[in-house]
Order: structure tokens, then C-alpha cells, then sequence
């Protein structure tokens, strides 16, 4: 792949001047924007198309959008693989104006060179990650088929670039949807070639220490490297538009200008060069990457945590619910089922057996309470007019709140209405950990982020549910208190101020968030804290209050 180790030609004036034929495009909108970056395409030798998309989605209708899309033939090949590299007018950092100029100048470069094996695709896209996830699909003949396309993509490169004269370094973001990630490969690609630039390249904005810094400093600066990327795979919003290209297999990530501390800064055309030379390494790849890592973790620009190293950590989370189980399992029940006396062993078979009978139903009956009203607010958004769900957070969690009451009280009137009824809260607590522990266990092979998220709100909350028979009142209020502290309706307002805004718009609810991540990518977020979360958080509840 040879990565920096090619003369660069990007920057003279013919692209500097190309990319000045973007500027009537930044003050346009819709079909006459389209149009202007379609007839600039065109003039550079590109064959371009514009497609105009809606969605028709409860959850996102309204959505309207047009993306523009440019190939370059390569001289050299048929068409049978591709190189995309996309920008969207706006960006999460506002607007992206100078990435879709630098796009109009990298075509101008591209389309004077003859040495390209891969075709090029430029996109333009409105809408951010929705408007790419629509090209996508009309690329691969998904409700729709494209006019104009080339061959199997094979890696994708998305600038964003806020609006700045000058950029002093660049940020790599590159964590998808469900834990997915591009191959370590793409990423050290362009941090060498941004390093024979002299531009700095970090990972998730995070500035490298100083040689001269101790070794808890270098310490903090990797613990919070970690903690940003665990929070971005486990929520699964990302910055840029090249989320969508890994769920269809594609190694992708996300370019992010940034300014340097210091004052100094490079112009636009060393970001040009980064981007061109690592489109050069790209083409000299004759096969899909697959000699590095998938599954990684970054705890420093130049070290990575493999997976079979941090793995095993969740394996011990989930066997520690596990063990918990067993443990709660045998000794539910009357003591005299536990009795050691051999002469008793038949006699104390039967009465574990006709306790189980006795009991299992009502445990299994709380499961089936519980779940079915987390089907109920899974489902609610979909089938309610648009205008209940607005981006307040009000409505999702006061719907929320509600429906858990009526379920502590159908449980509660059970137990006060039913004077014969057997139950342990042993036994439901057992089961409980169990589920838990098997939801924990299949994240950590698919995300090892969102495992982990899921264990610390639902499976340590449960662990210190309750511990004796007969509780005090003030150890059952501390264990209600806890549980509502980690309930879905407050963990999700206070993750709304603990994110930072390039994970989230802080005006808009996270539940309505994950809601569109789920309808229109296909998240797991939103149907694990409907049928896993809030459900387990209730059966807690439900734990701690049982006599």
C-alpha cells in the first residue's frame, strides 16, 4: 500500500479555483444547491446523478433531501471496485461548506491523473448520515436503483470540516452503529500519512501529551480515550456521515478539522494532501482489508486493546450474575427443603418440587407483566400521531414512569390479593440474574460497549436489589431510591448533560434519539432499554417490595 511514500500534486490553482465553483452553492438550498454541485461535477469530467429522497417513516416523515454523486472512471480497471469519499452541507459542528469544496478540488486533482485502479465516487449529501444511508441503499438496489454507479465499494473516507480558514490538525472518529468498526488498517493509514504532512492526527479530538508529561497524565489521557470511545459504541451516535457504510461492510471513518491550542494552523490544502495521499494507498490495495483488527479498542494513537484481551472482562461480569444465581437458586424455598439429614432426602425432595410448582408460575407471571409493557412502549411510537412525540423529553419518560406504577401495582395487588399464593423473591431474583447475564453474554461477542453499559444500569442495580428475608422499611426505601436513581427515566435525563454535544444535541430527548437510530438504522439501543432495560429495572422493584 506504500502509505506516504508518493509525491502529492494536490494544491495547485486549477483546484484552488474548482473549489472556488462551490461558493454560489453555500447560499442555495434544495433542488437549486442539488443542481449547482451536480453542473460542477460535471464540468470536472464526473458522471453525476441527484437523488431526491423522502421517508415516509412514522418516526422520521417529513424528512425530504437530495444527494449528489459524482464517479470518476478509473483509466486503469472496469469498474469493479470503488473509492467513496462523501460530505454533507451539514454537520453536527454546523455547517460543512469547505468539505464539499475540498471535494470539488480533490475531483479536479483526481480526473488529471491516469494511475487510478479503483473508480472514485464523490457524494454530497443534505440530510448527514440519513441522506448517506439513503444513497446506500438506492446503490445496493434497496427501494430503488441508482443511474449512474460504479462497482463494490471498498472504503469510504467523510470529511467534516468546520468553518475555518485554516486547520491545525484533524480528529478521527470511526465507531459505527452496534459495535461496528472499520479495520485498524484504515486508521493507521491516515495517521501516517497525516504525520508526513506534519499534521496531527488524534483520535476522538483528544490532544497528545507533552513528552515532558508524567505517567499519570499519559495514565488520565488513555482512560479518557477509553471512556469515549466505550460511550460512542455503546450509544451509537456518531459524528460524520460514515456510520451507514459499516453496516453494509464497508471500512469507513470520519476526517474532523480541528484548530490547534497553540494558535498555529495548516491550510486547507494539508488536509487536501492527507486525504489525497491515503486515497493513493487505497488504490494500490489490491484486496479487501483483513490482516488487522475489527474489534479494538484505542488506549493511545499508537497502542490498541485487542479483543481477546478485554473480552474476557464481560465474561466475568456476566459468570459473576451467574454465580449469583446458583446461589440464590438453592436457598430459595422453606428451609426444609435445605435440611442435610439423609433420612430426609426424599421427604425434602418433595417439598422442593411442590414449592417450585407452587411458585414458578408467579415468578413467570412477573416476567410476562413486566415484558409485555415493555412491548407496549416499544411499540407506542410507532402506531401514535408524530406530533405526540416531540423532541420533550417529557412524553417518553412520563410514559415511561407511568406504565412502571401500573405495573408495581398489578404486582402488589397479586400479592395483597392473593393471601395463598407461594413466592420467593430468591427465586425471582435468580431468574432476573440469569436473563441478565444471558443479555450481557451475547452484547459482548457483537458490542462489547453497549454489554458493558447494559450491566452497569441493570445488572449491578440488580445484585444489590436486597439481601434478607425481611428487610427493614428503610433498606427497602434505600433500594427503591437506588433503583429509581438508575431507572430509565433518570439515567437518561442525566445522560442528556453527561454527553458531550458531538454525541447528542442537548436540546432533544435521547429517548426520541434512539428512537430514529432505531427506525432508521436499525440500532439496538432503543429495543434493549424497551425489552431489557426498563423491564429488569421493574422486576427489581418488584424484588424489593416482596414480603
Amino acid at each position: 500500500m506504500m502509505p506516504g511514500q508518493v509525491d502529492v500534486g494536490f494544491g495547485s490553482h486549477g483546484h484552488m479555483e474548482a473549489m472556488r465553483q462551490m461558493d454560489p452553492a453555500m447560499h442555495m438550498e434544495g433542488d437549486k444547491r442539488a443542481e449547482h454541485v451536480q453542473r460542477v461535477f460535471e464540468s470536472l469530467g464526473l458522471d453525476c446523478e441527484i437523488q431526491r429522497f423522502g421517508s415516509s417513516n412514522s418516526v422520521d416523515k417529513g424528512l425530504r433531501g437530495n444527494n449528489v454523486h459524482g464517479v470518476l472512471r478509473a483509466p486503469r480497471s472496469d469498474a469493479v471496485e470503488a473509492l467513496v469519499i462523501a460530505a454533507s452541507w451539514e454537520t453536527k459542528n454546523g455547517t460543512n461548506a469547505n468539505a464539499v469544496r475540498l471535494l470539488a478540488g480533490l475531483a479536479k486533482y483526481a480526473a488529471e491523473q491516469v494511475y487510478w485502479a479503483k473508480d472514485l465516487v464523490f457524494l454530497v449529501t443534505d440530510s448527514g448520515e440519513r441522506g448517506t444511508e439513503e444513497w446506500l441503499r438506492a446503490y445496493h438496489g434497496e427501494g430503488g436503483m441508482l443511474q449512474v454507479r460504479s462497482g463494490l465499494i471498498q472504503a469510504a473516507l467523510a470529511l467534516d470540516l468546520p468553518p475555518a480558514h485554516s486547520y491545525g490538525g484533524i480528529s478521527l472518529h470511526f465507531e459505527g452503529r452496534s459495535g461496528q468498526l472499520p479495520n485498524l488498517d484504515f486508521l493507521n493509514i491516515i495517521k501516517h500519512v497525516a504525520r508526513q504532512e506534519r499534521l496531527p492526527a488524534v483520535v476522538h479530538a483528544l490532544p497528545d501529551m507533552p513528552r515532558s508529561s508524567s505517567i499519570m497524565e499519559k495514565y488520565l489521557r488513555s482512560a479518557r480515550l477509553l471512556l469515549r470511545q466505550v460511550r460512542a459504541q455503546a450509544v451509537g451516535s456518531t459524528v460524520g456521515v460514515h456510520a451507514p457504510f459499516l453496516r453494509y461492510g464497508i471500512d469507513a471513518l470520519t476526517v474532523v478539522g480541528m484548530e490547534r491550542a497553540d494558535g498555529r494552523a495548516s491550510n486547507l490544502v494539508s488536509v487536501g494532501r492527507t486525504v489525497e495521499a491515503t486515497l493513493r494507498s487505497l488504490n494500490n490495495l489490491l484486496e479487501r482489508f483483513h490482516q488487522s483488527f475489527f474489534f479494538y479498542l484505542l488506549s493511545s494513537d499508537k497502542k490498541f486493546i485487542s479483543i481477546g484481551n478485554y473480552v474476557p472482562a464481560v465474561a466475568m461480569l456476566a459468570a459473576a450474575l451467574l454465580f449469583h444465581a446458583m446461589h440464590l437458586w438453592w436457598f430459595q424455598g422453606p428451609d426444609s427443603a435445605r435440611s442435610e439429614t439423609p433420612g430426609d432426602r426424599i421427604a425434602r425432595i418433595n417439598t422442593y418440587h411442590q414449592f417450585l410448582r407452587s411458585s414458578l408460575p408467579g415468578s413467570a407471571a412477573s416476567f410476562v407483566r413486566v415484558h409485555v409493557m415493555g412491548a407496549i412502549l416499544f411499540a407506542v411510537p410507532f402506531v401514535v400521531p408524530k406530533v405526540v412525540l416531540t423532541d420533550s423529553t417529557a412524553t417518553g419518560y412520563v410514559f415511561t414512569m407511568f406504565v412502571a406504577s401500573v405495573t408495581l401495582i398489578l404486582h402488589l395487588a397479586d400479592s395483597m390479593w392473593s393471601p395463598h399464593m407461594v413466592s420467593d423473591w430468591r427465586q425471582l431474583k435468580a431468574l432476573a440474574a440469569v436473563y441478565v447475564a444471558w443479555v450481557v453474554a451475547c452484547l459482548s461477542v457483537m458490542n462489547f460497549s453497549l454489554a458493558i453499559a447494559v450491566f452497569v444500569v441493570a445488572g449491578m442495580p440488580l445484585i444489590f436489589t436486597r439481601f434478607k428475608d425481611k428487610p427493614s422499611r428503610a433498606h427497602r426505601a434505600c433500594a427503591v431510591a437506588m433503583l429509581v436513581a438508575f431507572s430509565p427515566a433518570v439515567v437518561l435525563s442525566a445522560a442528556r448533560y453527561l454527553l458531550d454535544c458531538e454525541m447528542a444535541d442537548l436540546s432533544r430527548s435521547l429517548f426520541r434519539l434512539f428512537l430514529k437510530d432505531y427506525s432508521f438504522f436499525g440500532s439496538a439501543v432503543y429495543p434493549l432499554i424497551c425489552l431489557v432495560y426498563w423491564p429488569v429495572n421493574m422486576l427489581c422493584m418488584v424484588i424489593a417490595m416482596m414480603p
